[in-house]
């Protein structure tokens, strides 16, 4: 409905002071005076009425595009928009209020009014600042259009689904070119230290079956009262495998301040440094399962193919991971077309096909629709990549009780390790919550290491990856909160170490480059 504007509202009181004061002041061509005013005013508001309706008849038309920008988050994003009227009268646009998935900061267009000529074409840029990495929508934009004398305006929404896609921050201009073009000489391999047969002592560790009888360290084994193990270097190519927790403690911050943000950001690094270095990279993401796996390689395309895939793990849309029944995600979808194209879809046997038909004819040349996505039926499985495809955010399941995230935690470690024909550098990227003791923990990461790996956990953590609060009492909970779980995490550190992993706290500005250094570091094996 159309709302009044600031000379709307002032002649609306006018005409009530006039009213008023021609019915106290019994003053007859005051009170019509008053009556003339406000009966303008209402005659004014109801032309208005019609104005959006004969707008969409008569085919205003909306487009916009991307004219420039860096496409990292944090950095300016252009919109063009262009507006084009074919009608044979001036029309009056307010500024656009942009309609965006999370993640966008909308910077206000500095004018406050569009003047459209008849049948022309009228273009302005606004800008937008991405908070994060992935995949961006811009839904439409809300305007309003001024109607009789400027006395009102109506809404218009003009829906036009524009996708972008923003790089993490270390994927700079110059990474994303060398992940385009293939280097002979670095995917040759370059000349690194790992674990083998050489002469340089990399740790001491014990004993293991199967550990050959010559590599045992008497002198070590006779201080220490068991039996160690020297574990040397030779020179080879490095493989290391990131294996990093997606799930719900991980997330939280739409405006790239999450802990998952962090770990797509040293994915991108890691990959630089393969790229560079010609080591072989592998990613492994996990929540209640694994969510992704990449085997470890060296060529360009395949470290391009590591950071896409970390980016997408933003969006997960699974039904076993969602806190979502079919019923809720009905709703949500039904909810989008209502709000943007304006078509009501009631509940009924019926609406799960119809609103599955009409998310494929919204996206059908999208290739993200083509993405494997798990549902109870193909119905399901079409809404829920509708969701992924239109930056629709579906909350993740949450398991208190740690049992599911183990088991994921255990299948990530065990692909992490498949088929290694040489000792890996596992760096896992997780806040390992909700857990409160080493018990299913242990187990799982000793297994990891049973193969001469070497496995580190790297766990964001602090003030860095705290939303912010308002307010002395916000903060004091917020602190309270972090303190916390820095005593819990602090507790698995003591209980890992026991198990040969050490765990590190991260800012976030810490590098990939300094947890490798220290994944990398030789260290003595603690008795356990």
């Amino acid at each position: 409905m159309p709302s009044l504007s600031s000379s709307g509202k002032l002649s609306l009181a006018g005409g009530v002071a006039l009213t008023l004061g021609g019915v106290v002041g019994a003053i007859e061509p005051l009170m019509a005076a008053g009556h003339g005013v406000l009966v303008g005013l209402a005659l004014a508001w109801v032309a208005t009425v019609p104005i959006p309706r004969r707008m969409r008849r008569e085919r205003l038309e909306f487009s916009w595009w991307t004219v420039q920008g860096a496409r990292k988050p944090d950095e300016s994003l252009t919109i063009r928009i262009a507006l084009r009227n074919p009608t044979k009268s001036t029309l009056v646009l307010g500024s656009p209020r942009l309609s965006l998935s999370p993640g966008l900061k909308h910077a206000r267009w500095k004018g406050a009014r569009i003047e459209l000529l008849p049948e022309s074409l009228a273009t302005f840029d606004v800008e937008l600042k991405p908070g994060h990495a992935g995949r961006h929508v811009l839904h439409g934009a809300w305007m309003t259009v001024s109607g009789p004398l400027g006395l009102a305006w109506a809404p218009l929404y003009f829906p036009n689904p524009l996708v972008l896609e923003v790089g993490p921050k270390a994927l700079s201009g110059s990474l994303h070119r060398s992940l385009a073009k293939p280097d002979p000489e670095a995917r040759a391999g370059r000349s690194t230290r790992r674990h083998g047969e050489g002469a340089e002592i990399r740790e001491l560790r014990e004993h293991q079956p199967g550990d050959p009888f010559h590599r045992i360290a008497w002198k070590a084994s006779a201080r220490r009262g068991r039996l160690l193990v020297r574990e040397t270097e030779d020179d080879a190519q490095t493989t290391r495998v990131l294996v990093i927790d997606v799930g719900p403690s991980m997330r939280g911050d739409p405006r790239g301040g999450s802990k998952l943000d962090y770990a797509i950001d040293l994915a991108a690094q890691a990959a630089r440094s393969s790229r560079l270095g010609g080591d072989r990279l592998g990613l492994v993401t996990f929540d209640s399962r694994v969510t992704l796996q990449i085997s470890p390689g060296s060529s360009p395309a395949h470290l391009a193919a590591i950071v896409a895939g970390a980016i997408d793990q933003r969006s997960l849309v699974d039904d076993d991971l969602t806190d979502l029944d079919e019923e809720q995600l009905e709703q949500v979808i039904a909810r989008y077309f209502r709000e943007q194209e304006g078509v009501e879809v009631k509940p009924g046997p019926e609406s799960r096909a119809r609103l599955a038909k009409m998310a494929l004819a919204a996206t059908a040349k999208d290739p993200v629709m083509k993405l494997p996505v798990r549902g109870i039926d193909e119905h399901s499985r079409v809404l829920r990549a509708f969701c992924r495809a239109r930056g629709i955010v579906l909350p993740l399941r949450y398991d208190s009780t740690g049992l599911s995230r183990a088991t994921g935690l255990q299948q990530a470690l065990e692909a992490a390790t498949h088929k290694a024909r040489e000792p890996r550098t596992i760096i896992v990227l997780s806040d390992l919550d909700p857990f409160e003791t080493t018990d299913r923990l242990r187990p799982v990461f000793s297994a990891a290491r049973a193969g001469r790996n070497r496995v580190s956990v790297v766990a964001p953590m602090g003030s860095d990856f705290a939303p912010s609060t308002e307010g002395n009492t916000g903060n004091a909970v917020r602190d309270a909160l972090l303190k916390d779980d820095e005593l819990r995490v602090q507790g698995l550190r003591q209980g890992l170490a026991r198990a040969g992993v050490p765990l590190y706290f991260a800012k976030v500005k810490d590098p990939f480059a300094h947890w490798l250094a220290r994944a990398s570091a030789p260290r003595v094996a603690k008795a356990r």
